[in-house]
C-alpha cells in the first residue's frame, strides 16, 4: 500500500525545470523532493479523490507553511529540518540562512545537507511550491541544549519569513543581516524601483549602486538596513540628475540641492542598541578649476547653524569622480544627547543651508615657492635701527609672512631691542614662557653701543603656527588673525613691543570689529561676508578712514540685493540705491567685466575727491556685485553721481 501512495505521489508530481547537462538525472531531483512530501503532507491527502478534493484543498492550505524538526537525541547527534510551503523568491534561502546561522547563536552550525525543489501538487493546490532539508550536526550536549532552547523562536520565524518578503528582510536585519545578503536585497530594491518607477530611474541607477557599495566600508553597510541605503543610492541618483539638468540650463550659476534622510542606527554587542541620526545628502557644481567640498566643509556649515551638532564617526561618502564638475557629498550627524532631530531644526537647515553652502566650497592652490630676499631683511633691520634712539624706547619688531607647508604658517620674525644690564636672550626667554609659537633662531648682531652701555640687538627668527586655528567657513586661511596671533603671543612673552609694520592692519581690525558689533546679528549670520565687504572697500585707507555708520548701511543694503530681499526703489532692472541728507549709495548686482569698466568710466568723468567716493567689487552667489558710496550732502551731485549710475 505504502508503495503505491508512494507512485501515487512520484505521478502528481510536475517539476518547473529542466535539466540541460546530460550528467544531471532529474530522476534524482523528483524522488529527493518525493521522498520530503511523504514526510510533510498526511498520506490521505496525497490520494486525490474527486468527492473529498475540496476538503484536501483546505487541509491542505492549512497545512502552510509547515516545518517539522526531527527529535533530538544524545550528543553527538544529527538534526532534519523539513520545510514546505508556497513558492516565494530566495524562500528557501531564507530557511537555510536561519537555520544555519541563527539555530545555534554566535557561531555557525555544520551543515551536513541541504536539499530544495519547486513542484506542483495539482489536486491540492495551484499554487508552485517549495519543499527543503536542512540537515545540521550537533557534536556536543551544550549544542543541543542550546538548539533546544531556540527552536521554537527560529520555528516562528521561519514560517513568517517564508510567508512575507517584508518579514523575512526585517527578521534578518534584526538577526544581523549578512553583507552579502543585505547587498542582494538592496540590489532587489533598486531593481522594484525602476519598474516601479521608470520615469525617474533607468538603468543607469545600476552604476550609482555599484560604485557606492564599493566605495563605502563594510562598516557603513553592517549598521544601517538595507532600506536605508536604498534610499542613500536613490537619491545620489536623483540629485546628480537634477544636478545636470540645471547645469545644462545655467552653466554659470552655483546650483546646489539638498536631501534629509532619518533613520537609526544599530549597534549590536550582546544587546541591540539603536540611536537616531539625520542623513544629509548635499550635492553641487564647481564653477572653477582646482575647487572642492568634501565632509569637513558640510559639517563646518552644519555646525553654525546646529551648534549641538556632530558628525558619525565614519558615516561620510564623497563621490569620488566628480564627473561633469559635479559633487555628492553623503554624512550623518546626532546629537551628544542621542535625542532625535526636531521637525523645526530640520526645517531650519533647510531653509539656511543652500546659500551657507556656496561659501564653503573652497579652491586649492599650489604652494608658493618665493625665496627670502635677503636685502629686504637687511633694509627693515637698518629702519628698525632707526627706530632705537634712546635706552627705554619700546622694541620693534616686523612680522612677514614666509610661507605655508602643510597644516602650519611660517613668518619671518625681525626684532630689535636695547639690552640692558641683566637681560636674557631671546631664546631662553621663549623657553621659560613655555611660549604657544616656536622659536627657529636665524641670526644674532650687534648694531652698536648706546651710552657706552647698552647695545642694539637685531634678532632674525622664524616662527610657525598651526593653520586650522585660522581657517575661515570657506576653508581659506585668515592671515590678518594669523599675523596678530604672532603679535599677541611676543607682547606676552616680551612686554609691551611695537608693530612697526603692523599699525594699519591694527587699525583696520579695530575698525572692522567695531564695524562688526555695529551690525549685529547681520554680522554673526554672515561673519565671511563682512570680512569680503571689508577689504574689498576701495581706496584702502578709507577702510578706517570712514565712519561706521555709513559703512553699517553700505553693508545692509549690498545684503539686501544679494538676497532679493529690498524693496528700496530702482533705477532700471539691476540697480539698487538710497539717498540720505549727507550720503548716496548705490549696489549693482549681476555685473560683468565691460560693464564694471563703463561705470568707473562715468564716474571718473564727475572727478569726485577720492575721500568722498568709497566703492568695491565682490563676487558673492555666483554673482558680480559693485557698490559705491557717496560720502557728499549736495543734492545736486548725488543725482548726477546715481544718474552716471544708471546710464
Amino acid at each position: 500500500m505504502k508503495e503505491a501512495v508512494g507512485q501515487l505521489v512520484l505521478d502528481q508530481l510536475e517539476f518547473d525545470f529542466e535539466f540541460g547537462c546530460p550528467f544531471i538525472d532529474a530522476q534524482y531531483y523528483r524522488d529527493g523532493a518525493q521522498n520530503l512530501i511523504q514526510r510533510l503532507v498526511p498520506a490521505d491527502l496525497l490520494e486525490p479523490s474527486m468527492h473529498q478534493m475540496a476538503v484536501q484543498r483546505a487541509r491542505f492550505a492549512d497545512l502552510l507553511p509547515q516545518v517539522r524538526w526531527s527529535d533530538l537525541a544524545k550528543a553527538p547527534c544529527s538534526l532534519s529540518v523539513l520545510l514546505l510551503c508556497k513558492y516565494r523568491l530566495n524562500a528557501c534561502h531564507f530557511f537555510l540562512d536561519m537555520v544555519s546561522r541563527w539555530l545555534l547563536p554566535q557561531r555557525r552550525a555544520n551543515v551536513e545537507l541541504f536539499f530544495a525543489s519547486d513542484v506542483r501538487l495539482p489536486h491540492l493546490s495551484e499554487d508552485l511550491l517549495s519543499v527543503a532539508e536542512v540537515v545540521i550536526y550537533l557534536k556536543s550536549a551544550h549544542e543541543v541544549e542550546e538548539v533546544r532552547k531556540n527552536l521554537q523562536a527560529i520555528d516562528t520565524e521561519i514560517r513568517l519569513g517564508v510567508v512575507s518578503n517584508y518579514h523575512a528582510r526585517r527578521i534578518l536585519e534584526f538577526k544581523g543581516l549578512s553583507t552579502d545578503g543585505k547587498t542582494a536585497m538592496i540590489q532587489e530594491k533598486i531593481g522594484s524601483l525602476i519598474q516601479s518607477h521608470s520615469k525617474d530611474f533607468d538603468q543607469g541607477i545600476f552604476s550609482q549602486m555599484q560604485q557606492f557599495l564599493v566605495n563605502c566600508p563594510e562598516h557603513f553597510k553592517k549598521i544601517r538596513d538595507y532600506h536605508h541605503i536604498s534610499r542613500i543610492i536613490s537619491n545620489l541618483y536623483s540629485v546628480r540628475k537634477m544636478l545636470k539638468q540645471n547645469i545644462e540650463v545655467f552653466p554659470a550659476k552655483r546650483h546646489v540641492f539638498l536631501k534629509f534622510l532619518k533613520t537609526r542606527l544599530s549597534f549590536q554587542k550582546g544587546v541591540l542598541k539603536e540611536k537616531p541620526v539625520l542623513g544629509i545628502l548635499v550635492g553641487l557644481n564647481f564653477l572653477k578649476e582646482h575647487e572642492i567640498f568634501e565632509a569637513e566643509h558640510l559639517i563646518a556649515a552644519i555646525g553654525k547653524k546646529l551648534p549641538g551638532a556632530r558628525m558619525v564617526q565614519g558615516s561620510s561618502f564623497s563621490d569620488p569622480s566628480k564627473e561633469g564638475g559635479v559633487q555628492t557629498v553623503y554624512l550623518e550627524i546626532e546629537k551628544e544627547d542621542n535625542t532625535d532631530f526636531s521637525l523645526d531644526e530640520i526645517h531650519v537647515l533647510r531653509s539656511s543651508l543652500p546659500d551657507s553652502l556656496k561659501g564653503h566650497v573652497a579652491q586649492l592652490t599650489h604652494p608658493i615657492y618665493m625665496p627670502r630676499n635677503e636685502e629686504e631683511v637687511l633694509r627693515n633691520i637698518m629702519a628698525l635701527s632707526r627706530q632705537l634712539r634712546f635706552v627705554n624706547d619700546l622694541p620693534q619688531v616686523i612680522i612677514s609672512f614666509d610661507e605655508p607647508r602643510g597644516s602650519e604658517l611660517y613668518f619671518t620674525v625681525i626684532l630689535l631691542r636695547v639690552c640692558q644690564e641683566g637681560v636674557l636672550p631671546l631664546q631662553q626667554l621663549f623657553a621659560e614662557a613655555r611660549a604657544q609659537i616656536k622659536y627657529i633662531p636665524d641670526r644674532t648682531r650687534n648694531l652698536g653701543v648706546m651710552r657706552k652701555k647698552y647695545f642694539k640687538e637685531a634678532t632674525v627668527f622664524r616662527t610657525v603656527v598651526p593653520s586650522n586655528r585660522f581657517l575661515r567657513p570657506d576653508r581659506s586661511v585668515d592671515l590678518y588673525q594669523a599675523r596678530q596671533y604672532v603679535y599677541t603671543q611676543l607682547v606676552d612673552i616680551l612686554g609691551d613691543v611695537r608693530d612697526y609694520n603692523g599699525g594699519m592692519i591694527l587699525k583696520q581690525t579695530e575698525h572692522l570689529n567695531a564695524l562688526k558689533q555695529s551690525l549685529g546679528k547681520a554680522s554673526s549670520a554672515n561673519p565671511v561676508l563682512v570680512d569680503k565687504f571689508f577689504h574689498a572697500l576701495m581706496p584702502m585707507e578709507m577702510r578706517t578712514a570712514t565712519d561706521i555708520e555709513p559703512l553699517k548701511q553700505f553693508f545692509l543694503l549690498f545684503l539686501a540685493a544679494t538676497k532679493n530681499e529690498s524693496r528700496l526703489p530702482f533705477l532700471g532692472s539691476d540697480f539698487l540705491f538710497r539717498q540720505e541728507p549727507r550720503r548716496a549709495f548705490a549696489i549693482l548686482p549681476m555685473v560683468d567685466a565691460e560693464k564694471k569698466k563703463m561705470y568707473l568710466k562715468n564716474l571718473e568723468a564727475l572727478r569726485i575727491p577720492a575721500h568722498q567716493l568709497v566703492h568695491f567689487a565682490l563676487e558673492v552667489n555666483d554673482m558680480l556685485c559693485l557698490g559705491f558710496l557717496l560720502l557728499h550732502s549736495e543734492k545736486e551731485l548725488q543725482d548726477r553721481f546715481l544718474a552716471a549710475l544708471s546710464h
